[in-house]
């Protein structure tokens, strides 16, 4: 059964995504929620580790990473030599 959901692993993934647009933004999220989850009462706090522990953080941190930018940055670093 192939269990993924608009091109992520899973569904809870792909809705992380959707708060995300910068591996920073990935990490902040995930402190987040595990702050949020410390100070639950106990049935909602092992739903919400539950569900944290669903996401592929590290597929996510991945695809918001800066790798894809460097050529960005190349070009750039040529535009101002010319000036």
């Amino acid at each position: 059964m192939n269990n993924e959901y608009n091109g992520w692993p899973n569904r809870m993934t792909w809705s992380m995504s959707l708060y995300c647009e910068s591996s920073d933004d990935v990490r902040s999220l995930r402190e987040h929620l595990e702050d949020i989850a410390a100070d639950l009462p106990l049935p909602a706090m092992n739903l919400l580790t539950s569900a944290i522990a669903e996401v592929d953080w590290w597929r996510l941190e991945q695809a918001f990473s800066p790798a894809e930018s460097d050529e960005d940055d190349e070009d750039d670093e040529d535009d101002e030599s010319e000036d």
